[in-house]
């Protein structure tokens, strides 16, 4: 029976699943990885230990696969994430995670240009992307000898496959911000703008290429992206309509477009491209989800919070409001400067855990509301960790008046990349296997959401008048 083996190098873990011919999952390795966060804005992590991590994964899966034959390979990794090293594959710099804000001061000085950087790449002019962070590395005295400056995407192909090639798919290399989304290449005017040799950075290439073949296995890798985009794909080809809720450590909505167009508000991304093809996608980012969550839960000592938030959920039935800028507003508002912070003091435990579940929603639901504009949307799909909360599912359902999909595959960005390294089967759509929470008439979570939008612009008027 032919297989696909699926690898996702994640910020907390390293995953390597296998697929058999009809999308089900046969065989799981789940490696934990180190994130070190010195402080608010500088956060890394060792090239090297994520990729022995990536290669015990595979080793561990491979080992279990006797008799069956796999044919294809995906790698899905974290976006924005960067590094330093040599054409030797020698690391020079540490990772810098895609939370990792340490150069953002620098960007001050191309906020007159920040329109057409967004017009170009996609993004908003932000130091959670590569660029800023690329520009950092490569001006430290300490780091002069590295001579290739990537995504860790292109770090981890020169020591997983035999060629080791010197590449970068499009979607990865489109959250660099230094990538012309219309030309699908590097840009020469966005690499001058933010001070980046060219010559330094992979060569790109389209999602569904042939990347070269795994030393591990003689395995060809088909397919290459990052993770939210992989995770577009979960259950095969999305209908046009609907768009992906991914909970994780940070919350993503995604939902094909019809034709390119850049918005000032959300990111406009790659889907799928091939050769021939290429997918767009318009995203929105919710920075405080997971991590939110695990914020409070160590500001406020609440040590139960994972195994009692599916009954509290249930129990508090009106919230108090949580500004959720834990990490910053992401779209639409991508403002830094305000503190997180409750809207009542003197709340309990389940009473905080809940309002910041509900500030989570509130945030998606505002980018939904620009979404559905453009796309008319009709349904939405959930994955991630977060996802496996019922109440939150019914609540998300309920404010959006939208149907939830949630599938029973865990893994998104895992079964995604699969999805498209095994040349995107039909059927391996899952949808019949589904849990669907439908809308409910919700008063209160309506007139919360009101309330906070409200109090939230008021907070962004305050900052802009500063």
């Amino acid at each position: 029976m032919a297989c696909t083996l699926a690898i996702d190098q994640g910020t907390h873990a390293s995953r390597a699943i296998l697929f058999d011919d009809d999308g089900n999952e046969i065989a799981r390795s789940v490696v934990e990885v180190e994130l070190h966060r010195l402080d608010a804005a500088r956060v890394e992590q060792s090239a090297e230990q994520l990729l022995q991590s990536v290669n015990t994964a595979v080793a561990d899966v491979l080992a279990r696969a006797s008799g069956r034959t796999i044919t294809a390979c995906g790698l899905a990794t974290q976006r924005s994430t960067v590094l330093g090293w040599r054409e030797d594959g020698s690391v020079i710099t540490p990772a810098l995670s895609w939370q990792d804000v340490r150069a953002a001061d620098a960007l001050e000085a191309l906020n007159s240009r920040a329109e057409d950087i967004q017009r170009i790449s996609g993004l908003p002019l932000s130091a959670h992307y590569g660029a800023s962070k690329i520009h950092w590395l490569a001006t430290q005295n300490e780091y002069r000898q590295a001579n290739r400056f990537s995504p860790l995407v292109s770090y981890l192909l020169f020591h997983l496959l035999a060629e080791q090639p010197y590449r970068v798919d499009h979607c990865n290399a489109q959250r660099t911000q230094l990538f012309d989304l219309e030309q699908l290449n590097w840009s020469e005017t966005l690499c001058k703008h933010f001070e980046v040799d060219r010559r330094l950075l992979p060569e790109c290439k389209p999602v569904c290429h042939h990347y070269g073949v795994l030393k591990a296995a003689a395995i060809p890798l088909t397919a290459v992206s990052g993770d939210q985009n992989a995770a577009f794909y979960a259950a095969g080809s999305p209908a046009h309509d609907e768009a992906l809720v991914n909970l994780g450590t940070g919350a993503f909505v995604l939902c094909a477009l019809k034709h390119y167009c850049s918005s000032q508000k959300q990111l406009s991304g790659v889907g799928l491209s091939d050769a021939e093809t290429i997918t767009w996608l318009r995203e929105a980012t919710v920075n405080g989800a997971g991590s939110a969550l695990a914020w409070v839960a160590e500001k406020y000592q609440i040590t139960d919070s994972r195994e009692a938030l599916p009954r509290w959920l249930n129990e508090v039935t009106a919230p108090p409001l949580f500004i959720n800028t834990v990490g910053g507003l992401g779209s639409p508002w991508w403002n830094a400067q305000i503190t997180p912070h409750f809207s009542e003091e003197n709340l309990t435990p389940a009473q905080r855990m809940c309002a910041v579940v509900e500030s989570i929603l509130f945030m998606l639901q505002a980018n939904l509301e620009l979404m559905h504009k453009e796309s008319g949307l009709q349904s939405l799909r959930v994955s991630g960790g977060l996802s496996n909360l019922d109440a939150l599912c019914q609540k998300l359902a309920n404010l959006s008046g939208l149907p939830v999909e949630r599938g029973m595959a865990p893994e998104a960005t895992a079964r995604g990349v699969a999805w498209l390294a095994a040349g995107q089967p039909r059927h391996w759509d899952t949808r019949k296997q589904s849990t669907l929470f439908t809308p409910q008439y919700d008063a209160g979570i309506q007139s919360r959401y009101h309330a906070a939008m409200d109090t939230l612009q008021a907070l962004l008027s305050q900052e802009n008048t500063r």
